[in-house]
């Protein structure tokens, strides 16, 4: 028998050797939400999950690039392959972090920014391990979800981030359109004496268009305490006579004090101007580090939001085309870098919250979950009945519409224009989902609308945006902040009470309940009946309706509506039809529907009809070609030692080292 343990142990060897060579997997990427195996796996070794629908990719961080070229870089998943970089981005934003990703770092601290009092912060630390952990209705998208602590002890309520591209959109424009009133000799600024006897008086959509309403966000003017007199939806950054950013400014009493930049705040639930108070995130890729930050411990290092070349209140321009901020540049400014063999920066090594994990997450990271929320579709309109239209029509005439402004129109982009009167970004988006209620098969259906072109350069063919005008339908905000009355008003921890809220959008209210900023209303009608102050007409006019017509409001608003993406059937291969067995990788994969994997460069194959552990026949969707079709190959994606720092930016790509690519 010893004669033989060389032998068997050879055998053994031999055998691992050859499995690791074959299925490229060198060690085992277990956790709870990666489940990568097929039927054929070692549910011990590769966990697996024969529905397909957990998170097939380790966690690497993807690194930030600017040339569509680098295959697997944050541009090439944009521009070479969108449906692979969104999918690299749905799998941030729902995947349970876990230690050696470094989450939890000072978890339980009292932090975040200061309320009024300059003492008390609004908020603990490090509570969930991943966005998906609130975010989660319905599941595996950006949805809705619970209320937590924040700022107050009645909480804040977690909103869904369905159409959160358009809203930034929304944003950028709204802030453009104030410098084309404000900013007279257009050198990124107003100043004191620009402001004078200006409005900032915009609309939703285009003159002559049915539903164009006037909205008016105030005088540029300073008031009595020396702040713009603007809505705090727009979020005062004061400069000096060249521009440059005054970080220390309370108001424009200051006297290095010339002027003001904008920033214009549509995300969350919103909060007034503060000095040294940071606004709501503006951006989506602001909304994406703070998160990461407060909730989950996780730092990120992301150049594009921490570099000013003005010095003033902008950061770069993301590559999804967004102008960042300074306000949102996280705490990891990249002071100290590892050594890098191959010409690339190295990993940041700051470590802000001390936990000995560095680089968090990537500015690569950012990219990608940045494109997945701008193209993450919008909500629907469920179920079309007479009680549905003509709630809506009561739904106006009522007067709730004032604030709840059905439709916006987003202007076509033209960013090399000189003046902000054409100036605008456009539609950013690769794709629009068109999302219908079908009477015939009584469901929702959906179909893919591109909005990119291809471009043909000397390096290859790129999928870039087209930029164009798109009118955005039943997303029933103004923007604007509002008091609605004494029964909305928070009372935060230091005493300080909020009384005006951002209208909130109203697309996929139906299926979203708790309601209000504090969850606290259980149904639709409750939390009409709770408004008051500017909206106490329109309550009135709600509360004299007859019963049957507050019904039919009430069935108006439940048919605005969220949906589970991935299980939505949908014309993906633009046929014209939802086929019931579509076939991928001459497998059928059961009903057509909004699966990215399908449109990836190199779609996801699945396993197929197998029997189960019962002698069940079932079908497998476990895919059985992830390395190639997630590009885990690619020479930016590639991690040989699986410890999360890809070997291009891993100063020992052979060392498995989870804290810093080295340790």
């Amino acid at each position: 028998m010893q004669k033989n343990i060389p032998w068997i142990f050879g055998g053994f060897l031999l055998g691992v050797l050859a499995t690791a060579y074959g299925t490229h997997q060198w060690f085992a990427h277990a956790q709870q939400t990666e489940r990568p195996g097929n039927s054929l796996d070692n549910p011990i070794d590769i966990p697996r999950d024969l529905s397909g629908l957990s998170i097939k990719i380790p966690r690497i961080r993807v690194v930030h690039t600017t040339d569509a070229t680098d295959e697997g870089g944050s541009m090439y998943l944009q521009e070479v392959d969108p449906w692979l970089g969104y999918m690299w981005g749905k799998a941030l934003s729902q995947r349970n972090f876990r230690e050696r990703d470094g989450v939890y770092g000072d978890n339980g601290k009292i932090e975040g920014v200061l309320l009024p009092d300059g003492a008390t912060k609004m908020m603990d630390r490090s509570h969930t391990n991943s966005c998906g952990s609130c975010h989660n209705v319905p599941y595996r998208d950006a949805g809705a979800g619970m209320t937590i602590a924040k700022n107050g002890a009645t909480g804040r309520n977690t909103p869904h981030q369905y159409g959160g591209g358009l809203i930034e959109m929304i944003g950028l424009q709204i802030r453009l359109q104030a410098y084309a009133i404000a900013d007279t000799n257009r050198d990124g600024w107003i100043s004191k004496e620009e402001a004078k006897g200006k409005r900032l008086i915009i609309h939703n959509l285009p003159e002559g268009e049915p539903g164009r309403v006037a909205i008016d966000l105030g005088s540029f003017e300073e008031n009595e305490y020396g702040m713009p007199s603007l809505n705090p939806v727009m979020y005062p950054i004061y400069v000096d006579k060249n521009g440059q950013r005054i970080a220390y400014a309370r108001n424009m009493k200051h006297p290095e004090v010339a002027g003001y930049q904008i920033e214009v705040q549509v995300f969350g639930w919103g909060n007034l101007y503060m000095p040294f108070r940071p606004p709501v995130s503006t951006t989506l890729r602001s909304f994406t580090t703070a998160p990461f930050e407060i909730h989950s411990g996780l730092q990120s290092h992301d150049p594009t939001t921490y570099l000013s070349p003005k010095r003033d209140a902008h950061a770069l321009v993301s590559n999804a085309g967004a102008q960042q901020f300074i306000t949102a540049a996280s705490k990891d400014r990249g002071g100290v870098r590892a050594p890098s063999k191959n010409g690339m920066p190295g990993i940041s090594l700051d470590d802000p919250d001390r936990d000995g994990y560095a680089e968090e997450i990537s500015e690569g990271d950012l990219d990608v979950a940045e494109w997945y929320f701008l193209n993450h579709p919008a909500p629907a309109r469920g179920r079309q009945t007479a009680d549905v239209r003509a709630g809506e029509k009561l739904f106006a005439q009522v007067g709730c519409a004032t604030c709840h402004l059905p439709d916006w129109q987003l202007l076509p982009g033209n960013t090399k224009a000189k003046d902000y009167t054409q100036r605008f970004d456009g539609d950013r988006r690769f794709f629009d989902l068109k999302v219908a209620f079908n009477d015939k098969t009584e469901r929702l259906e959906s179909k893919i609308e591109y909005r990119t072109e291809q471009v043909k350069t000397a390096k290859g063919e790129r999928s870039v945006p087209r930029r164009g005008g798109y009118t955005i339908r039943g997303i029933y905000s103004d923007f604007k902040y509002h008091d609605v009355g004494e029964d909305f008003y928070q009372m935060q921890f230091d005493g300080s009470i909020v009384k005006e809220w951002r209208t909130a959008p109203l697309w996929g209210v139906g299926t979203t309940a708790p309601y209000a900023h504090d969850g606290a209303n259980l149904d639709l009608d409750s939390v009409i009946r709770r408004h008051g102050g500017e909206a106490l007409d329109s309550r009135v006019n709600y509360t004299k309706l007859t019963a049957k017509e507050r019904e039919q409001i009430i069935c108006f608003l439940n048919s605005l509506v969220l949906y589970q993406t991935d299980q939505l059937p949908c014309d993906i291969n633009g046929d014209g039809k939802i086929e019931e067995n579509f076939k991928v990788q001459g497998m059928n994969t059961g009903m057509e529907c909004f699966n990215p994997e399908w449109l990836f460069r190199i779609p996801v194959k699945i396993e197929g009809p197998i029997r189960n552990i019962r002698g069940e026949k079932i079908v497998s969707r476990a895919g059985v070609n992830l390395r190639a079709a997630y590009g885990l190959d690619l020479h930016f994606l590639r991690d040989t030692d699986g410890d999360g720092f890809p070997d291009i930016t891993d100063q020992h790509p052979t060392i498995r080292g989870f804290r810093d690519g080295l340790r």
